[in-house]
């Protein structure tokens, strides 16, 4: 029986998913959480199969905690359940190398073949969705290492320095030498373009305090 993490979600979604998982025999809902931080606690006491990131809920950032998991566990297979039809949302997790990815247009009946495939070490990526990933140009921040996306994401949030350095375990000096870096590979100057640039391109929700930094700089 393999074990399964289920992560975020619209409460509707989050619940369909966890019934499907539930109605396998062979699937074992071992855990569901609602935050990267949760859901790293958990896999650091337990063993997962799969996670099951679900990325509809509009007020937070799958990527960035697709990055967060990623970085922390390399070689956990996760599986990107995506309400959003952006194509450019489908191809920065598809890049950044999530095991499997599902939108919402996806039949219900390919959650659990995903899954199953996925914990027995293959990608389940349609090949609609390797094409669109394949025929995209790349882009600037896709030249970041994960670490440098996970500060990029916390950047763009407004996170001080040093509680940037808190959440990721990392010293202060880190963190602004990987801000050094983003900014060097970007080619921006400052964080407020690096806002702008997560907006133009639909890599966070819009926030207040976001959007007003952001049109300083349009």
């Amino acid at each position: 029986m393999k074990n399964i993490l289920l992560v975020y979600g619209h409460a509707l979604s989050h619940c369909a998913l966890r019934e499907l998982v539930k109605a396998d025999r062979d699937l074992h809902l071992a855990d569901e959480v609602g935050s990267a931080p949760e859901a790293i606690e958990k896999i650091r006491q337990r063993v997962f199969d799969v996670v099951v990131l679900d990325v509809s809920a509009p007020e937070t950032n799958g990527l960035e905690i697709f990055c967060d998991l990623k970085q922390a566990f390399p070689d956990l297979p996760i599986l990107i359940i995506n309400g959003s039809e952006r194509v450019n949302r489908l191809v920065h997790f598809v890049r950044l190398g999530c095991a499997g990815y599902l939108s919402y247009t996806t039949d219900s009946t390919q959650v659990i073949p995903a899954i199953k495939t996925i914990a027995r070490g293959q990608r389940y990526v349609l090949p609609q969705h390797q094409q669109m990933a394949a025929n995209s140009e790349s882009m600037l921040h896709e030249r970041l290492s994960l670490r440098e996306l996970q500060v990029f994401f916390k950047l763009i949030k407004g996170q001080a320095v040093n509680a940037i350095a808190v959440e990721l375990d990392i010293a202060p000096g880190s963190v602004s030498v990987f801000r050094a870096k983003i900014l060097k590979k970007m080619h921006v100057q400052n964080n407020a373009a690096l806002i702008y640039y997560a907006l133009k391109y639909h890599l966070t929700p819009v926030a207040g305090a976001t959007s007003k930094s952001a049109r300083e700089v349009a």
